[in-house]
């Protein structure tokens, strides 16, 4: 995905708002002493970071996990 400079102009557009939008809501939890939804928060934030920063890297992951669950119930 590195070749196309739209699709990354794009991503990094995504990925500002994001974070932004990550900060906002943390930072609620955090006043509001929320602490199990402010770590949940974070936790998918860490995921969807991923999804947004490394695409590429993300659907490795992805194609790794479906594999393995494949083998699970395929034997």
């Amino acid at each position: 995905m590195g070749g196309n400079g739209l699709v990354s102009w794009i991503l990094a557009v995504v990925g500002s708002l994001f974070v932004a939008v990550l900060a906002v809501r943390g930072f609620g939890h955090w006043m509001k002493k929320e602490w199990g939804a402010l770590i949940t928060h974070m936790i998918g934030g860490a995921v969807v970071a991923v999804m947004i920063f490394t695409p590429t890297q993300a659907v490795n992951i992805l194609k790794f996990i479906g594999a393995k669950i494949a083998t699970v119930f395929t034997g």
